[in-house]
């Protein structure tokens, strides 16, 4: 017990050293760190069940918790899968008629996307990757993560983390209105009312689910963005989570709230004082101009009689350059 109250005092310092200097307290980032740690609270959870992150599109701001902590996330996987595809026929080097397991390509990224079919994204997986750890590293890649970052944990498990998954949302979301128009579409229709779609109802959200058993714990994820006026991206990985879909619903649900709360604009900033000693400043006395010249050019000619022949190289080109 006492483990976990530390560990919701953690989370709430780490929201506290995310913010603005110049946040009140009844701000939007002191409802947020309230409204989480009732969550944490009410749910039991801390770090070793469970792992989020958020980040706005508008200014990349950027919340999250126990975020380098690797959480199995089942059909998560399918996400960066079917991007991949989606770029390669983009670059032209997969047909759209392309037929995979006996199913044209185009229903494949639906099949995978909106119903999470298992069996259709296996078949997509094997033809593009028969090196399971070659698609953990494209996962990443996108991520820009550099491959020697990577771990063998992560590599060869369906494992992944807040961090690596924040940034395989922010590529997808960096192309949603042209590579990947289509995977809006089917992220958009999958699992109506449950997972963020739970907890967000007033705005279009494109998510993917993933849930399974490892080792007797129930693990739940679930990435997505959510199409607000300032769109954010969220990801929220669980495990052994009593009711997980309607918890990641609530945290959704949190993060929404402060994704729209209204905040102060940050302060302008002050330009300091500096004093103009230019020779065509008008606002500078004539006798100063003058003094700062002679001191310029006195500067110069101790410098140039350091070095006599470069001296007299620069009189010479001066004598020999046309009039201006």
């Amino acid at each position: 017990m006492r483990r976990r109250i530390l560990t919701i005092f953690l989370a709430a310092a780490v929201l506290a050293a995310a913010l603005p200097l110049h946040a009140h307290a009844d701000s939007a980032e002191d409802s947020l760190r309230a409204a989480l740690t009732g969550i944490m609270e009410s749910h039991g959870l801390d770090e070793s069940n469970v792992a989020f992150g958020y980040r706005r599109t508008t200014d990349w701001r950027q919340i999250w918790y126990n975020e380098d902590a690797l959480f199995e996330s089942a059909s998560v996987y399918k996400l960066a899968l079917n991007m991949y595809y989606y770029e390669q026929e983009a670059a032209g080097n997969i047909a759209p008629d392309a037929v995979y397991g006996g199913i044209p390509l185009s229903d494949c990224h639906r099949l995978s996307l909106q119903y999470s079919d298992n069996d259709v994204s296996r078949v997509m997986l094997d033809a593009a990757f028969p090196d399971f750890a070659d698609y953990k590293r494209q996962a990443a890649a996108y991520a820009g993560i550099d491959e020697r970052a990577l771990s063998s944990d992560y590599l060869y498990s369906s494992k992944f983390s807040v961090r690596i998954m924040l940034g395989v949302l922010q590529y997808l979301y960096d192309s949603a209105d042209t590579t990947f128009a289509d995977a809006m579409v089917h992220l958009k229709a999958a699992q109506p009312g449950e997972y963020f779609k739970s907890g967000i109802s007033e705005y279009e959200v494109a998510q993917k689910y993933g849930y399974d058993t490892y080792d007797g714990p129930l693990y739940v994820a679930t990435v997505g963005i959510v199409f607000a006026e300032e769109p954010f991206l969220l990801a929220v990985f669980t495990r052994g989570v009593a009711g997980a879909g309607n918890v990641i619903g609530e945290i959704a649900r949190a993060f929404c709230d402060y994704n729209d709360a209204a905040r102060e604009p940050l302060p302008e900033p002050e330009a300091p004082p500096v004093a103009c000693t230019s020779p065509v400043a008008p606002d500078v006395p004539s006798q100063a101009r003058a003094e700062e010249i002679a001191v310029s050019a006195a500067l110069c000619c101790a410098a140039l009689a350091r070095f006599p022949g470069l001296s007299g190289a620069i009189r010479l080109a001066l004598a020999q350059s046309p009039p201006g």
